[in-house]
């Protein structure tokens, strides 16, 4: 049996770990070249080093590292460099990436000009994630509403986007994305924090739909299903991508713990290993970023790469399940993941992490950030198994 001080040694080995990673590997790249301070908002594609081979700005991005700057400012220190670079995200997204109807652009210029749309929600959600967390870090009134009214455009796009088809083509069957559940739960987790309570009646309508993706049939969670709950056919239907299987199981997880619902928590656990369990590469370790459900090859050509956001979400569910459970296989769950994370993601030459490998572990994409990928899922990571480590440390004096 794991002696308390060994345990204790380490966890303690886990959060140095995690907190080199965090603040003198990815923080000071981003710092270094991330933040605009010419025309505000953020740098998307950074090379290797640092080096700009773009200017355009993605707003999803965009609000990603909005959200980290804030949340760095709310939980860790108000250093005004951090609050600096967090309004430069505000000023662009509450300014020029905002359309006149009130939703987000999905990218702009450099200089804040309009570049392109989607009718995806992604954007929308993004931003009233973001929005929210700042409204927290700033404490202002204001904030708060700008934040509030975001949310209520998000959330009301987010639920028209999964019928919009249907109504425009008679063969189109209206579909739940677990991609937008999980992005609206994040949204959600945000606002709460800024003011409790507000979300309640919005929580019960997406945990009703998130329950339509967990098939204990299956014993998986599928990525799209019909809006009524029933299994689509083809390729989308039994799409599984497990890293948002972790996320979801890991927000459901959340939920039924601080309610008390302990059906609720055993079947967001057993969705947790799951996932580790269907996704882990048997051969060459971690997590493919797609598989098809019964075993076909998956159509996405991407499908087996090992991507840094999957596996920081799997650090995040792993970590979360033992703090809460204090079960022996949870921490040796997070190690199977973070043993593999630690060994192949990091760039200890330049700092920061790199996005993506191929099969067989090796580097793929040589960039920082672009068009799909910024610094910061991995960063929201880090700091939230920072605190999990910290808490589980000091438990143990």
């Amino acid at each position: 049996m794991t002696s308390r001080t060994a345990l204790r040694t380490a966890l303690q080995g886990w959060r140095d770990r995690v907190r080199a990673e965090l603040f003198d590997s990815l923080l000071p790249f981003w710092e270094r070249h991330g933040v605009d301070r010419e025309h505000g908002g953020y740098h998307d594609h950074l090379d290797l080093d640092g080096t700009r081979f773009d200017d355009k700005k993605h707003i999803g991005l965009q609000a990603q590292a909005l959200w980290f700057w804030s949340r760095l400012v709310s939980e860790v220190e108000r250093r005004p460099e951090w609050i600096s670079a967090a309004r430069s995200g505000v000023h662009l997204l509450t300014g020029p990436a905002r359309r006149a109807d009130g939703r987000m652009f999905a990218v702009l210029t450099r200089d804040g000009r309009g570049a392109a749309i989607a009718s995806s929600p992604r954007n929308d959600l993004f931003t009233a994630n973001a929005l929210a967390e700042w409204a927290r870090a700033s404490g202002t009134a204001e904030d708060l509403e700008v934040a509030r009214k975001a949310l209520e455009t998000a959330l009301s796009v987010a639920r028209a986007s999964q019928v919009v088809d249907a109504e425009r083509l008679p063969a189109a069957i209206p579909t739940s994305s677990l991609d937008t559940l999980t992005l609206a739960f994040d949204a959600l987790d945000s606002y709460e924090l800024a003011s409790p309570g507000y979300v309640a009646d919005h929580e019960r309508f997406w945990r009703s739909r998130l329950a339509l993706h967990m098939r204990p049939e299956f014993d998986l969670v599928l990525e799209n299903v019909a809006v009524d709950g029933s299994v689509i056919s083809g390729p989308e239907g039994r799409l599984v991508c497990p890293g948002r299987w972790l996320v979801a199981a890991r927000q459901m997880f959340e939920r039924a713990a601080s309610s008390g619902d302990q059906r609720g928590v055993d079947v967001a656990l057993s969705a947790m290993e799951s996932a580790l369990d269907f996704g882990w590469d048997g051969d060459d370790g971690g997590l493919y970023l797609y598989l098809d459900r019964d075993g076909f090859s998956p159509v996405q050509i991407e499908w087996s790469r090992k991507l840094a956001w999957v596996h920081s979400a799997a650090l995040l569910a792993t970590l979360s399940a033992y703090a809460a459970t204090q079960s022996m296989r949870w921490l040796e769950r997070f190690e199977q993941v973070a043993d593999y994370t630690f060994a192949h993601f990091p760039d200890p030459a330049h700092g920061d992490w790199f996005a993506s490998l191929d099969r067989r572990n090796r580097v793929s994409q040589r960039f920082k950030s672009g068009p799909r990928k910024g610094g910061f899922s991995t960063a929201r990571t880090l700091l939230r198994c920072d605190q999990l480590l910290g808490d589980l440390v000091e438990r143990m004096k």
